[in-house]
């Protein structure tokens, strides 16, 4: 990828603001909005797409992962909380409004299938985070903004989705 240096510069603040993020949600499960619209709106300046590839991508993989979110987090809320007698699940969600915007903008750089490939790496990883909290700290909830990141990362620099690509 060849980059002018108003998008290097840029890049490199999106780094930044991903690094920033990911620090945020491990301290305090959130992230503010602000610095969410920066990644979304620097994504677009970044990405070597056209506008409407770069817009179509975004509202992909967005929509899905909005409707991901639903689904599973009507099963959390309404049936394994019924069937485990667990009251406290009934608050809980799947995503937390964070991950949608910051998709988005992944979506945006990456394209689709690249970034779906990303979300698939940052899910692996994330499970083995999640299964070392619930055996040493008993924790249900983590934060998925530095597995997020952590997918985009090798997605962007390895081009994984080139190996996956063998398999179909």
């Amino acid at each position: 990828m060849e980059f002018s240096i108003f998008q290097t510069v840029l890049f490199a603040l999106f780094l930044i603001n991903l690094v920033v993020l990911s620090l945020y949600d491990f301290k305090y499960k959130a992230v503010p909005d602000y610095l969410l619209l920066f990644a979304l709106l620097a994504s677009f300046f970044i990405t070597n797409l056209d506008i409407f590839e770069a817009l179509q991508s975004a509202f992909i993989i967005s929509g899905a992962f909005v409707i991901l979110n639903f689904l599973v987090t009507f099963y959390i809320q309404n049936i394994k909380s019924r069937f485990l007698k667990n009251e406290s699940l009934k608050t809980q969600t799947a995503l937390g409004e964070g991950d949608i915007p910051l998709i988005a903008s992944f979506g945006v750089i990456l394209g689709v299938y690249n970034t779906f490939i990303a979300i698939f790496l940052s899910a692996i990883v994330a499970i083995f985070y999640a299964i070392y909290l619930k055996n040493r700290k008993n924790e249900i909830e983590i934060p998925f903004i530095p597995f997020l990141v952590f997918g985009f990362l090798l997605e962007y620099f390895f081009n994984l989705s080139n190996i996956f690509k063998d398999f179909y």
